[in-house]
């Protein structure tokens, strides 16, 4: 029961939501999810503290930086509470704001590499449309 608990009272913040919304996509570090929130590093930091508590995520160490995800193998209670969660906000606008903005927020690139060594599921990189990648980078003329 005591899992139970934490469980609800980790849901009742709105930025410990978002965090778990945009956890869903993929693994983050603190200072992803501190730039996705607009929060200084302390209260992100103290709001994982909770998510972590109450068996919401994980954490992964790569070096020095630690990086957060959903359970790989949550208990039940949060199993379930997770899919409740992303089934209810899924569609909310500021969900869809952080979705939309998440991509663009990343401190390594390297980062997938790491994961894919770890077993850890990353969505792939999706093509935009661009022809960025294909480009030539620009000439710098004097």
């Amino acid at each position: 029961m005591l899992t139970y608990v934490s469980v609800i009272r980790a849901l009742g913040d709105d930025n410990r939501l978002r965090i778990l919304m945009a956890l869903r996509h993929r693994p983050l570090c603190v200072c992803e999810i501190t730039t996705l929130l607009g929060l200084a590093a302390s209260t992100t930091s103290k709001h994982l503290f909770i998510l972590r508590q109450a068996r919401l995520i994980e954490s992964i160490k790569n070096g020095r930086w630690v990086y957060y995800r959903l359970p790989a193998e949550p208990l039940e209670c949060v199993r379930d509470a997770l899919a409740l969660t992303i089934r209810e906000l899924a569609s909310s606008p500021q969900i869809l704001q952080d979705d939309a903005t998440l991509p663009g927020i990343s401190h390594n690139t390297n980062i997938h590499d790491f994961f894919k060594q770890k077993h850890i599921p990353v969505p792939a990189d999706q093509p935009d449309g661009s022809d960025e990648d294909t480009a030539e980078p620009p000439v710098n003329k004097p």
